[in-house]
């Protein structure tokens, strides 16, 4: 029913389609490039005319909850069988062999597991221990519900309980200036409520590690023109707490409309909005 395999070329996957009878292929790795392997498969694809479908997912951080509930409405309703591929097919296909395990046998969490272990070049080291992390998370919450694993519950795990760690939040505007001047410095008020299911732990000086509150301005074109943190000091806020801090931005020299994103990052992970987490934004006027 599944397969799983490293990025292959055109001719591996007319190889593979035709050997297993492969009905859709899985590619974990995006498509927002249209870089030569990814022309390649749509191409094998298209020969053999079998279904292609696109998620975006990452080897060094949990998955977003947007591209989970995709791939469980992928397995739900594609033809089978399924090829799964991500680069190496060891990290992301390792976690989505895992999901595909959980979620349509009767295997065990620790059977589950297994895709993603050494025997496939997996290691719980650094950013991809996020996969396994993954796992962790969802039997913390079975041990809440003093539950045992069972592809219903998982289920419901996956489309309605999941939360990636500390990444979720809710942002508050609480006070901006309507306009300012070319080159004069300004600072917005946010209040940051932590709605995750972990404590969020900001760190002084640091864009290596703790969370903090990120602005990112670009101009009506998307180009990037300044960037700017708060939250750049000791403090934890957990779960359901909330902290207000004042985001400084650099002066903006040219006249014109800009748009500020705010959202928060953990240094050591991600930004939240990796995470599935919608951004604030704002509109500023310098004239």
């Amino acid at each position: 029913m599944v397969y799983r395999c490293s990025q292959p070329s055109g001719e591996d996957l007319d190889s593979r389609i035709e050997k297993y009878g492969i009905r859709t292929v899985i590619n974990l790795r995006g498509n927002g490039n249209p870089s030569p392997w990814y022309l390649d498969e749509c191409r094998a694809t298209h020969r053999h005319d079998v279904s292609q479908e696109d998620l975006c997912f990452s080897a060094g951080r949990l998955p977003a909850t947007q591209e989970l509930r995709r791939l469980v409405e992928v397995l739900d309703h594609t033809e089978y069988p399924v090829l799964f591929h991500c680069n190496r097919g060891a990290d992301r296909t390792g976690l989505v062999s895992a999901i595909a395990v959980l979620l349509k046998t009767d295997a065990t969490l620790e059977e589950g597991r297994r895709q993603l272990g050494w025997r496939y070049s997996h290691l719980r080291l650094g950013r991809t221990a996020n996969l396994d992390r993954f796992l962790d998370l969802y039997s913390e919450w079975l041990s809440g519900q003093e539950s045992s694993h069972s592809p219903a519950l998982f289920r419901r795990w996956l489309l309605d309980e999941y939360c990636p760690g500390e990444c979720r939040c809710n942002l508050e505007l609480i006070d901006a200036p309507d306009q300012v001047g070319p080159n004069e410095p300004y600072a917005l008020h946010i209040r940051c409520e932590n709605t995750s299911i972990e404590a969020w732990h900001l760190l002084p000086d640091s864009t290596w590690a703790g969370v903090h509150l990120v602005g990112v301005l670009t101009d009506t074109n998307g180009t990037f023109v300044a960037q700017g943190r708060a939250g750049m000091f000791d403090a934890v806020v957990k779960p359901g707490e909330r902290i207000e801090l004042t985001l400084a931005m650099p002066p903006v020299a040219a006249p014109g409309r800009y748009r500020l994103q705010l959202g928060m990052v953990n240094e050591q992970h991600c930004y939240f909005n990796q995470a599935g987490q919608e951004p604030l934004e704002w509109e500023l006027i310098v004239r």
